[in-house]
């Protein structure tokens, strides 16, 4: 499918991304402006913040709190080490263990679902393990002590994390995987991007844009920057990236790792100028993890030029961040194979509460295609870090 047709079908995904941002929103009666304190107590629906050390201060009745608003607030608690409860009223404990909540993307999911959680009524339980492979499998093994009925997260890597799904499965406990599969072990439900549809559509964007710049495909000389391979993710971008490339006939000089880090993703970008100083186009397989270091080298270098003059490097970005979609309206980034956040960690949620209840998800596999964004539409409310940005 090219992404001219794509386009076609973005009226009903605009409406779908609404009516997920609505049930968002709706699932509280009315929403706190994002810098208020949440209110002191409540006897049911209440959410405490409880620290590794024990405590626990009241917190927000959910019946009064907008759940992005709240989503944020308790990601921020979860990034600072503290461990973020949410009780609810169905008496069914599901334990979220995220890579890292100081990311936007992983954010963005966990708002999701927390808010598919406040709906149902769920116990929640959020740790962040601070993107190392020792701290998650030292807290779900603490889930699985604590006896929660499920667990949801996004492995920090897809093989070590393996071994805490084959003790989950042992405990009999379900797990629900989110966004990145993992080698070993049975998970109830894998939902993710389809990372190598996401690949294909970067190619397809990248065609797109050399095509309006009057660019022919084979003088494009392109930098590709890769996730960490150790991850489904990043294997799979790299299949859909490379693999419609050579079909379009994509010269690719340089595939550069960066192991999802900014820092690296610079280091790559100096690299790969340095033995080919001739480069005009960049993939990033994930501009919530690398755009921050792409952007400082590319200034470094004196490369960092808009799109309206001449020796603008192309960017194609993946995931759809706050960030790239900035530097996109200021003419910096050309366009963007965007994931559906929000709908993936509600879709998790939905599937953990049915399997904790002895129910079977709608799907072993969930896979969200890609919503791509270019200039003309990279305002429209139905990609996730606007409705983020928008919803308080």
């Amino acid at each position: 499918m090219t992404v001219g047709r794509r386009r076609n079908n973005t009226m009903r995904t605009r409406l779908f991304y609404l009516l997920v941002l609505a049930s968002l929103v709706m699932a509280a009666c009315g929403p706190v402006a994002a810098t208020e304190a949440p209110p002191a107590a409540a006897p049911t629906g209440a959410v405490a913040a409880a620290t590794q050390a024990g405590e626990a201060p009241a917190a927000a009745a959910t019946e009064a709190v907008d759940p992005v608003v709240l989503a944020l607030q308790l990601a921020d608690k979860a990034a600072r080490g503290e461990s973020v409860e949410l009780s609810g009223e169905s008496g069914v404990t599901i334990g979220i263990v995220m890579p890292a909540l100081d990311n936007d993307g992983w954010r963005a999911i966990y708002i999701g679902a927390l808010g598919k959680a406040i709906e149902l009524g769920a116990n929640v339980i959020t740790l962040d393990a601070r993107d190392k492979v020792e701290n998650q499998l030292a807290m779900i093994e603490d889930m699985i002590t604590q006896e929660v009925d499920a667990i949801v997260f996004v492995p920090v890597d897809s093989a070590a994390m393996s071994a805490a799904v084959v003790k989950a499965n042992e405990a009999g406990i379900p797990v629900i995987a989110m966004d990145r599969s993992t080698q070993g072990g049975d998970v109830a439900a894998l939902v993710e991007s389809n990372n190598v549809e996401i690949g294909r559509t970067g190619a397809d964007l990248m065609a797109e844009v050399a095509d309006e710049f009057g660019v022919a495909i084979e003088d494009l000389k392109i930098l590709e920057l890769l996730g960490d391979l150790a991850t489904s993710a990043g294997q799979e971008r790299h299949e859909g990236f490379s693999t419609r490339g050579q079909e379009l006939g994509f010269n690719v000089v340089a595939e550069l790792p960066t192991y999802w880090q900014a820092d690296k993703a610079n280091a790559a970008v100096l690299d790969a100028f340095a033995a080919n100083p001739d480069i005009n186009a960049i993939y990033m397989a994930s501009g919530c993890a690398m755009y921050t270091g792409v952007e400082s080298a590319m200034r470094s270098l004196g490369n960092f030029i808009p799109r309206d003059e001449v020796g603008h490097i192309m960017l194609i970005s993946t995931d759809g961040c706050p960030a790239p979609l900035e530097a996109m309206r200021g003419g910096y980034v050309d366009a963007d194979s965007a994931q559906q956040l929000l709908t993936m960690g509600m879709e998790a949620i939905a599937a953990a509460f049915a399997a904790a209840q002895g129910g079977a998800p709608e799907s072993p596999i969930i896979r969200l295609g890609p919503d791509p964004i270019r200039p003309d539409n990279v305002d429209d409310p139905f990609h996730w870090a606007n409705a983020i940005n928008t919803a308080y």
